[in-house]
């Protein structure tokens, strides 16, 4: 039922619970926070009363959930999606949810959530909090404030070298000299079989895990706590120490994790698996440059043509896809020339990067858990690798040049 109190010409904040008595203690802050300024709603009336708020003059919407609402979440999703609709923050109080239901509602749009009972001082923290967030000059979700590169590598086959490429790509660009200091990250989506805490010598860590199914997976803390540090330079989000389905991220999920990795970070590789999945389209949009690596053999062949027929039924940025062919014959000279050639031409696309075959040494130093630069620093793989960081960070520069 609504709380039976005042109701106010244009509320500050509303209220919203199955059983709004039964949250005394909210009440209790809401009446220090706001006074006779907020106003109560119950299930019935909810949608009702946001439809007829002021984005202007309200100041947020909170939504009370039980453990005993559970089993009856659409409703409270609903109210999300309507307030959010509306341009209204959202504050989720939640007694004893579990984290499975937290998410569900955080992923329709709710904003922030805090415990009940809650702590002194708590309520009144969040809201500031969410104050803060309002008058942000840009959200983290928007991609105007983003100022890291984010570089997906993808093999278009198993064992083409994309984690290869992908690891020491990351180690190269967090080495190459600057005139200032680059922050770096790498991250792991290849959730069943990710193998870049193998080839770094890193722990896989639960972490991982709680930040792709909790809400507060889009915190700037939470991912910054899950990563590890490679060589004090490189950050590394790990894959899940468990192979897991890939459809326990969603779209927004890996959006929120991609957005403020390159909020805190210079340039962002990400590792993608070899498959295509429900996100890979959000990966590609907000791609600088999108690597796909493949080599010399029919397979891959076969697999480039499905790739590219997919993301033309997608309308995806197809422009934004540097073909990356690996273990290239050597010197691409007589037949293996033209091999190439036809390859490319069959499929209608240009190889933006051609990489030499590293040899035993690629496997030796994966095997060590060490870059190439660490363990075979003058091999021919690694030299090319280095190159094209040595672009991007050329491109980089530019671009922020340019931005002055």
């Amino acid at each position: 039922m609504a709380l039976l109190r005042k109701k106010p010409a244009t509320p500050d904040a509303l209220a919203i619970a199955r059983e709004m008595d039964q949250f005394d203690l909210l009440i209790e802050d809401l009446d220090s926070e706001y006074g006779q300024g907020w106003l109560g709603a119950g299930l019935d009336d909810a949608l009702t009363q946001i439809a007829g708020l002021d984005p202007d003059a309200t100041e947020c919407v909170i939504l009370a959930v039980q453990r005993a609402d559970e089993g009856e979440l659409d409703p409270y999703v609903g109210i999300v999606t309507a307030a959010k609709a509306r341009g209204l923050p959202v504050l989720l109080v939640v007694e004893e949810l579990t984290a499975t239901a937290l998410h569900r509602l955080v992923r329709a749009g709710a904003d922030e959530f805090t415990p009940y009972p809650m702590p002194e001082g708590v309520l009144a923290e969040t809201l500031e909090k969410m104050r803060v967030a309002s008058h942000q000059p840009a959200h983290v979700g928007d991609m105007s404030a983003r100022r890291g590169m984010i570089l997906p590598v993808q093999g278009i086959a198993g064992g083409v070298g994309a984690t290869t490429l992908a690891v020491n790509l990351a180690w190269e660009m967090a080495q190459t000299p600057r005139k200032v200091s680059r922050k770096v990250c790498i991250i792991d989506l290849n959730l069943q079989f990710g193998s870049v805490a193998t080839y770094l010598d890193l722990a896989r860590r639960e972490a991982t895990m709680q930040l792709l199914t909790e809400p507060q997976g889009q915190d700037k803390a939470a991912i910054g706590d899950a990563m590890v540090t490679y060589g004090k330079k490189l950050s590394v989000l790990t894959a899940p120490p468990d192979t897991v389905p890939f459809e326990i991220v969603e779209n927004e999920d890996i959006r929120r994790i991609l957005d403020v990795a390159a909020t805190t970070h210079d340039f962002v590789i990400v590792d993608m698996p070899s498959v295509l999945v429900g996100w890979t389209s959000v990966v590609l949009e907000m791609a600088e440059t999108y690597f796909a690596v493949m080599e010399l053999d029919m397979r891959c062949a076969q697999n480039m043509l499905r790739f590219l027929r997919a993301l033309k039924a997608e309308d995806l940025p197809l422009e934004k896809v540097q073909y990356v062919m690996n273990r290239a014959p050597g010197g691409l000279t007589g037949g293996g020339k033209g091999r190439v050639k036809r390859m490319a031409e069959s499929l209608g696309i240009e190889y933006n990067v051609m990489l030499p075959d590293g040899g035993k040494a690629v496997m030796n130093a994966a095997d060590q858990g060490v870059p190439l630069a660490e363990g075979a620093s003058g091999n021919a793989l690694r030299k090319e690798v280095r190159k094209i960081a040595g672009s991007l960070a050329e491109l980089a520069e530019k671009q922020q040049t340019d931005a002055i």
